[in-house]
């Protein structure tokens, strides 16, 4: 905005000139502005100062200048203007320079208008002075309190939201209800204190309401704590006396608890409804009110039949006098739990019933009805008839059962024995005879006890039962109960010992059973989990005090999934039944050997040294070598063992952990090994935890990096492009490579935008070099593809999209499959590998040689390049007598077929020179160089042009 200024004639007087253009300044502005000197005198105002009409204007003319402002205000003070005294104290509180700014708000003398001043002091040490009608903005607020006050009495809660969202106004009952007080609400958004759940849903409702229509419904909010609330709103609008919208009124009611009852109401309604159990209320009367689906079931009457009927219907005719007494219980208020009584249903017959009955009260403590459930015990009923029937004929079997009785004369110390209670135990059938044999009979570890018992009897009881075994003559163990009561004579002296004793071997042998199923694998036999941990806490216990250690060794079957899903799970059984057996063969006696879960097997060794653990992970190794017989078939299997040897501060916790870790790391490492437990996997293990955690979130913290490994031309020694290798600058744990992390990435579906985000970068990255770096026109960028990426759908559009992006001609890219990825899914990765080809890009199968290596497969995919496995590339030179036909056959196929042929991990220059002689075309590897972060592949590239010149020319 641009203000007009009139040119200052040359004979004018500048001083009237400045004046000027300080009333067309004030002119301006939209309220009414005076300024005043040091001493409150007026020195200049503007038109609307003029036009506004002065609350104490009849003491003072402030439309002229040169006239105190500051007096005039004093003098209405003193005869009593409100609003001058209060304008008068803050021109002194300003004047005197306790305060710098100061805003007023005074109601005019005679009340009929609010006005806002505002005292500033200017930099000349005047004041400026400003007023502004607020009457309209007053009037409003008055008119929400007025209305805020009525409904405050029911206690809703009311809120004044003005057209740009802020609160105006909080009432008690909105503190109450959501936890903010009137300081902490008021000059906020609404959205900030989540009044609504849906910030869109609140601004639609908001702009309706402002439009003049009315909004009302139930919505959530939020407590201050966080909690949910339920509440019912009628939002209005609020005009000002023009018609126009000024601001909305919420008046809201907390229903949460009322919701909170209907739910309970409805959970319990549903809960009666479906009960198996007959519910039903009835007045006092008799009548019946209610009748769930249970009464039907049982009683076989409808709701509809028997809402309105009486209750006697339910009862047959002899039962009125025992259900006249149960209702004289209920008009007392007493209730009825589990009566035993005859029902009859709708048919007539008549059925058991534990009935329950409960008085019910209206809402001033009346009893007006009951509620009575009904449960069907007549089958439960019946059983027990059966039960007892089935007791007695047990009791009479037992009476009639020889158990073993013996009897003991304490005067001539002869006993006297049932054929039975020989029997019992081992000895030769005598009805009389001393008590030696007896003590014979018992087991050798049980007879000091026995005697103990024997001579406690003696000396003090009257009777005893207690449990012991014997020893039979074929060599067995039988367990026995025996009872024993003593006469004594008035002295106190034994008289008479009477004694029974019974066979209780089945029963000791069936406990014996169970502590098995506690304690042992029902399959293999072997101990389970429970044993397993009593077991490596007993040995850590018994190696302390002889201060040698614990080894654990943790076995998995590797590819065992594969035998179980292609010949099903009894094949799977077998197999671990099998591998039980042989691996009791390869432990010692004193070994506990346990099934842990699945294919998974613990050996817990006491006295173990780290040498004698990875001789028996030798033994167990080679156990396993010999075919297993599965369904007539023969089937070779694998075993992974992890060992970890116990340390001082070790728990069978900590060494189950370290032997799985060890045992995970065998798997990764190529399975069928045996690894002892260091510290580095408890370093892998936490690195792990830290990826799993943390990777989601690495491209959005920018921590992933890609780095550049130059690709070479074998017989120029020239980079023809770079393969992209993503790694991960963790801020605590430096430079992660893709071992780390890519596995886990794969594993949760992270791989796929990580993946797109590589791809976009070292694209655009490859694009910048071809414009920036002379000698790069026609390099070519490599990228990895995952397995789950080529799963993607949305694959062929990304990478079109990141070639359109990023401006690249598509034969400068490269994407590089695995052959196990290629062929997990042939038929789909066909598919897309073809799509993906039709961009124009190239293919390039990666870590040939190590998977599914046939011409079959190149003769089908779109493939346009093989990459020789760095395991292929270390045996050249003579390490490896297999490495040098394999890696040749590969070239001469590769070329046969007009592939591009790239060897991975050249690292000496005997390895060149073999890959040269074989005609290999391109090569990468620490030779040259390793993947380098972008930023130093031009410099990189620079010095190898140096060095290339230099050794032919130099």
């Amino acid at each position: 905005m641009t203000t007009h200024r009139t040119p200052v004639p040359a004979d004018a007087n500048p001083a009237d000139h400045v004046r000027a253009e300080l009333r067309e300044t004030l002119d301006a502005l939209p309220v009414a502005v005076a300024l005043l000197s040091v001493n409150g005198v007026i020195c200049a105002v503007n038109r609307e100062w003029e036009r506004f009409i002065q609350p104490f204007a009849e003491v003072l003319d402030p439309q002229e200048t040169g006239v105190s402002f500051l007096a005039g205000c004093e003098r209405a003070a003193e005869r009593g203007d409100a609003a001058a005294l209060k304008v008068s104290d803050g021109l002194h509180l300003v004047l005197d320079g306790e305060q710098q700014n100061l805003t007023l708000e005074y109601p005019s003398e005679a009340g009929e208008r609010w006005i806002r001043t505002r005292i500033c002091r200017s930099d000349s040490g005047g004041l400026v002075i400003t007023h502004v009608d607020i009457t309209p903005q007053r009037l409003t607020q008055e008119r929400v309190s007025f209305q805020a006050s009525l409904l405050d009495a029911v206690g809703q809660s009311i809120i004044s939201i003005d057209l740009q969202g802020r609160i105006t106004y909080w009432n008690d009952a909105s503190e109450r209800m959501l936890g903010w007080s009137a300081g902490d609400a008021i000059g906020r958004h609404f959205a900030d204190l989540a009044l609504f759940d849906s910030g869109s849903r609140a601004s639609t409702i908001i702009a309706q309401v402002s439009g003049g229509e009315p909004w009302a419904g139930e919505h959530w909010t939020k407590h201050r704590t966080g909690r949910r609330l339920s509440v019912y709103s009628t939002i209005t609008p609020l005009y000002d006396k023009d018609g126009r919208v000024v601001a909305v009124i919420d008046v809201s009611t907390d229903t949460t608890e009322t919701r909170r009852a209907q739910a309970e109401m409805r959970r319990l309604s549903s809960l009666v409804e479906f009960s198996n159990d007959a519910i039903n209320g009835a007045t006092l009367d008799g009548t019946i009110t209610s009748w769930n689906s249970g009464a039907e079931r049982i009683y076989g009457y409808s709701a509809k039949e028997a809402i309105g009927q009486s209750v006697l219907m339910l009862s047959p005719e002899e039962r009125s006098g025992a259900d006249e007494e149960l209702r004289d219980h209920l008009r007392r208020g007493e209730p009825v739990i589990g009566q035993l009584v005859k029902g009859m249903r709708k048919d007539g017959s008549l059925l058991d019933i534990s009935l329950t009955l409960s008085p019910m009260y209206d809402e001033v403590g009346r009893l007006v009805g009951s509620s009575a459930v009904a449960r069907d015990v007549s089958e439960i009923n019946r059983l027990r008839a059966i039960s007892e029937m089935e007791r007695d004929r047990l009791a009479a079997a037992q009476e009639m059962a020889h158990v073993g009785s013996v009897e003991w004369d304490a005067l001539d110390d002869r006993v006297w024995r049932s054929d039975e209670y020989c029997r019992i135990h081992g000895l030769s059938v005598t009805a009389e005879g001393l008590r030696g044999p007896l003590l014979s009979a018992v087991h050798p570890d049980d007879r000091e006890r026995v005697v103990e018992i024997w001579n406690e009897l003696m000396a003090h009881g009257t009777s005893v039962d207690f449990t012991y075994r014997v020893e039979v003559p074929d060599g067995g163990i039988r367990w026995v109960y025996a009872r024993a009561t003593l006469e004594r004579n008035g002295d106190g002296d034994p008289l008479k010992m009477l004694g029974t004793a019974l066979d209780i071997t089945e029963r000791k042998l069936g406990e014996e059973a169970l502590e098995r199923l506690a304690y042992r694998d029902p399959l293999t036999g072997l101990a389970n989990r429970a044993l397993l941990a009593e077991s490596i806490e007993q040995a850590i216990a018994e190696c302390g005090e002889r201060g040698t250690r614990v080894g654990v060794l943790f076995l998995d079957v590797d590819r065992f999934k594969v035998i179980n899903d292609g010949l099903g799970h009894a094949a799977g059984d077998s197999l671990l039944v099998q591998l039980a057996s042989r691996l009791l063969e390869t432990v010692r006696p004193e070994d506990t050997l346990a099934r842990f879960a699945g294919d998974e097997f613990v050996i817990v060794c006491a006295d173990m040294s780290e040498d004698t653990a990875q001789k028996l992970a030798g033994r167990i190794r080679a156990g396993v070598q010999a075919p297993f017989v599965l369904l007539e078939r023969e089937v070779f299997v694998d075993v992974s063992i992890g060992i970890a040897i116990s340390s001082d501060v070790d728990t069978p916790e900590s060494l189950l952990h370290n032997s799985d870790a060890a045992m995970y790391r065998a798997k990764v490492s190529g399975r069928n090994k045996a690894i002892v437990f260091d510290g580095a996997m408890h370093r892998r293990a936490e690195l792990r935890l830290v990826v799993e955690s943390e990777l989601p979130r690495a491209i959005e913290r920018d921590q992933l990096r890609v780095h550049y490994q130059p690709v070479m031309d074998v017989a120029t020694g020239e980079p023809i492009g770079f393969e992209a290798l993503l790694r991960w600058l963790h801020p605590e744990h430096g430079l992660i490579g893709p071992d780390s992390f890519i596995p886990v990435a794969e594993e949760t579906g992270q791989i796929v935008p990580i993946g797109l985000w590589v791809l976009n970068q070292a694209i655009e990255q490859m694009q910048q070099w071809k414009a920036d770096v002379a000698g790069a026109e026609n390099w070519r960028i490599s990228v990895n593809l995952s397995a789950r990426q080529l799963q993607d759908p949305g694959l062929h559009a990304a990478v079109a999209d990141a070639i359109t992006t990023a401006g690249i001609e598509p034969v400068a890219l490269v994407l590089e499959i695995t052959e196990s990825v290629l062929m997990d899914d042939a038929d789909q990765s066909l598919k897309t590998l073809t799509r993906l080809r039709s961009l124009g890009i190239g293919i390039a199968v990666d870590d040939f040689g190590t998977g599914y290596s046939s011409l079959s497969y190149l003769k089908r995919f779109p493939v346009t390049s093989l990459k020789i496995d760095r395991s292929f590339t270390e045996g050249l030179g003579g390490s490896d007598v297999h490495a040098g036909p394999i890696v040749e056959a590969i070239a001469a196929m590769g070329r046969a077929l007009g592939l591009r042929v790239v060897a991975e991990g050249v690292e000496t220059s005997e390895q060149l020179s073999e890959l040269s002689r074989m005609q290999v075309q391109f090569a990468q590897g620490y030779l040259w160089s390793p993947a380098l972060p972008a930023d130093r592949v031009p410099d990189w590239f620079a010095k190898h042009r140096a060095r290339v010149f230099s050794s032919e020319f130099g």
